[in-house]
């Protein structure tokens, strides 16, 4: 997911953490234009970097990958999230053989029902041994996981969805949720940041 990547890096960089950012907008684990378990091993060994952080969201494009039978694999079944737990794995194993630790995020809270199952898939990375994972996606979610649609930010009430389509982060959505993520991680390294100044 890329929308929050500049605010993460601008956190992490307050603390003296040096980022890179490779976000792919809809790309996915299992379709999309970006093999991330090759991308991913061609990242490490082009920048050896002590610390992954991944976030998906679910996206699932056509045309679907296909089990060994040769059968389409449909979104929502247990055959879909067994291949994306598979590819997490394989990415995990990529990371852990590069000798860093890999960080899996949670997804902000998702109305669209094509992407309903990404926290599903978030709980799935939690069963990878020695992976981390950050519930950063909770800053953007009301009761109940429910979408917030607006928070209070910076002295006041901030849109946090795109008002084109209430999916997409808009900027201030994707500033809260970079720098809770931001938090979360550098917490996990026994670091602080606090949000940018408004």
């Amino acid at each position: 997911m890329w929308q929050p990547s500049c605010a993460i890096a601008e956190s992490l960089a307050s603390v003296g953490v040096q980022t890179s950012r490779h976000g792919v907008p809809g790309s996915g684990l299992l379709t999309g234009p970006v093999d991330w378990v090759a991308e991913t091993q061609r990242i490490l060994q082009a920048e050896k970097p002590d610390v992954v952080v991944a976030i998906f969201v679910g996206n699932y494009w056509m045309p679907p990958v296909r089990d060994p039978t040769g059968t389409p694999i449909a979104v929502d079944t247990p055959a879909f999230f067994g291949a994306w737990q598979e590819r997490a794995q394989a990415l995990s194993a990529e990371v852990r053989a590069a000798h860093a630790r890999l960080y899996w995020v949670s997804p902000p809270p998702i109305t669209m029902s094509v992407l309903a199952h990404a926290q599903r898939l978030f709980d799935g990375y939690r069963s990878i041994p020695g992976d981390h994972v950050l519930d950063s996606g909770r800053v953007l979610a009301g009761p109940g996981r429910q979408p917030l649609l607006v928070k209070q930010s910076c002295g006041a009430l901030r849109l946090l969805r795109s008002p084109s389509d209430g999916v997409h982060l808009s900027d201030d959505g994707a500033r809260i949720y970079g720098e809770q993520i931001a938090h979360d991680l550098s917490a996990g390294l026994g670091l602080l940041t606090s949000p940018r100044p408004c």
